[in-house]
This record gives C-alpha cells, sequence and structure tokens, in this order.
C-alpha cells in the first residue's frame, strides 16, 4: 500500500514537471512565431508530423510545415499567431509519454482593411518518444475573425 502511494506521488510530481515544461515550450513557440523565427518556430516540431490547419489545409510532413511557415512570415501585413493552453494532459503507454494539449488560437494581421484577428481552437498531440517533447500532430478550427481587415 505504502509503495503505491510512493509510485502514485512520483507520477504526479513527474506529470506536473512535464506539463509545466510543454507549457514552457508552447511559450517560446509563441516568441519564435512573433519574431518570425523559422528555425526557433520548428523547434517543436517532430520528425514524423501531420498539421490540419484552421482553414482545412494539410501539412503531411516537418517539410511541408517549414515551408508553410515561410510562406506565412513572408505574407505583407502577418504579425503573428498565439497559442493559449487550456488543458494539458501527459500519460505514458508501453513506455512512451504522452501529452494532450488544448486550447485556443487567435491570428494576429496588420491589413490594408485594418486588424485581421482570425481565431478559434486547436489540439496538440506531444510525444516524447525521443527523449524530448516533440509535437507529432496539430489541428487547428478557425471559429471567426475580429476586425475590418477580416
Amino acid at each position: 500500500m505504502i509503495r503505491d502511494e510512493i509510485n502514485r506521488s512520483e507520477v504526479y510530481a513527474a506529470q506536473s514537471d512535464d506539463i509545466a515544461a510543454i507549457r514552457e515550450l508552447r511559450a517560446q513557440n509563441n516568441r519564435a512565431l512573433a519574431a518570425h523565427d523559422l528555425d526557433a518556430t520548428m523547434r517543436i516540431v517532430g520528425d514524423d508530423f501531420v498539421l490540419v490547419g484552421g482553414n482545412s489545409g494539410i501539412d503531411r510532413s516537418r517539410d511541408d510545415d517549414r515551408k508553410a511557415w515561410a510562406e506565412e512570415f513572408a505574407r505583407p501585413g502577418h504579425d503573428r499567431y498565439v497559442r493559449t493552453p487550456g488543458k494539458i494532459e501527459v500519460g505514458a503507454r508501453k513506455g512512451v509519454w504522452r501529452a494532450a494539449e488544448a486550447g485556443t488560437w487567435e491570428g494576429i494581421d496588420h491589413l490594408p482593411a485594418g486588424e485581421s484577428r482570425p481565431f478559434g481552437s486547436y489540439f496538440v498531440h506531444w510525444s516524447k518518444a525521443t527523449g524530448e517533447w516533440k509535437v507529432v500532430s496539430e489541428t487547428y478550427v478557425t471559429l471567426g475573425c475580429r476586425g475590418p481587415g477580416c
């Protein structure tokens, strides 16, 4: 009985540390997006990666995602995207730690017609199979847009 309590407390502590690590990785990624730093933006993306974008576009690989970000950063008026995690859950199965991050996102663009702020919800699948947290997949859903540039 005592051993089970120790194991559970060790697991909870590890999960808490991993959740904090993922939140910090998300904050770093938000800063990279704001700076249009392509290499730093890609730092969290795993080798085996897929993204379903807010308007249903699909990046089927890390290379596709890198190309899409390069194009986005070069687009006149593009400012940044901000992802705000709401809930992060961590668990392990068959020796691999995984995490589920769910939250809201907002884009910010400065266009001739005025500011555009598309927004929505997102879900991210993280894996620690390589010893460090990497994003396996991201899904974004655009739910609206605020501002005259929409």
